[in-house]
């Protein structure tokens, strides 16, 4: 008998925790059409994902219930659920209403402007870092510091060491910052980089987004695409007392962390006023 009970606790235990991963969809308020690769996530936990071209995402949130999801995207205002009530209510269509942005006013005046390469330039291939499994949100990335306020960001540049062998899609982030921490984002377009199979470079025009950054700042990659593939590694550097340390997160929402003593050689092609 008591053999049976088990049985059923762990069957009913298996169906309950079936019943937690949630399936949803994510459109635009306005056109009813589905957003893709929208950030959904429980805020400060390493659980998330991001909606697939359809606007399609998949979620567990078994044991989560006191905590809070949050679905975000450059261009819409975020939304924020208590889990408990977001289960109950059976959510499983999300509306986000597109945000109005305004863009900061730039100066234009007669002065020269200097180019400057900032952050590092390696394409060491014996020293690596990146996306070491195929994770939806997965973020990575390094603070650069600006030489002079404003600085215009007009390319943004990576090596590769260890080239795909299937497409992966990825987001290019950029970030204010708050106690060495990424903050704000800086641009109010996404972002998207398309890495083919055997690409070793990438090389990714800025100049169509209009960002100048008038402090240092944080530049990330984002996983946001299931891929054939099992990471994606880029050159890296020793970081010298971990002062350019890589900064990344699990997932969708989850918190920033610093890790190591290497650095993710990432860097920007920018210019200032001289």
């Amino acid at each position: 008998m008591k053999r049976l009970l088990v049985v059923a606790f762990l069957i009913f235990s298996g169906l309950f925790a079936n019943a937690q991963v949630f399936d949803g969809v994510v459109k635009d308020a306005k056109t009813n059409l589905p957003l893709p690769y929208v950030n959904v996530g429980i805020i400060g936990k390493a659980v998330g994902t991001v909606t697939d071209s359809l606007g399609r995402y998949k979620i567990n949130l078994a044991g989560h219930d006191a905590d809070t999801l949050r679905l975000s995207m450059i261009g819409y205002i975020a939304q924020t659920y208590k889990v408990a009530g977001f289960i109950n209510g059976n959510k499983q269509i999300i509306a986000l209403q597109p945000s109005v942005t305004e863009l900061k006013e730039v100066k234009v005046t007669n002065k020269k402007w200097k180019e400057v390469v900032l952050g590092n330039t390696s394409q060491s291939e014996n020293t690596n870092a990146g996306f070491d499994a195929n994770r939806l949100g997965h973020e990575i990335g390094t603070i650069i510091k600006i030489k002079k306020s404003p600085s215009y960001l007009k390319r943004f540049n990576a090596h590769i060491t260890d080239p795909p062998l299937y497409p992966v899609k990825l987001r290019l982030n950029f970030y204010t910052l708050k106690k060495g921490m990424p903050d704000q984002l800086m641009q109010n377009q996404n972002i998207f980089v398309d890495v083919l199979p055997g690409q070793k470079d990438i090389h990714v025009n800025l100049e169509p987004y209009n960002i100048f950054a008038e402090n240092n700042f944080f530049v990330s990659l984002e996983w946001i695409e299931n891929s054939k593939g099992h990471g994606l590694m880029f050159s890296a550097y020793l970081s010298l007392f971990g002062s350019g340390a890589i900064i990344s997160r699990e997932t969708s929402q989850a918190d920033w962390e610093k890790e190591g003593i290497a650095g993710v050689a990432f860097n920007i092609l920018a210019e200032y006023k001289r």
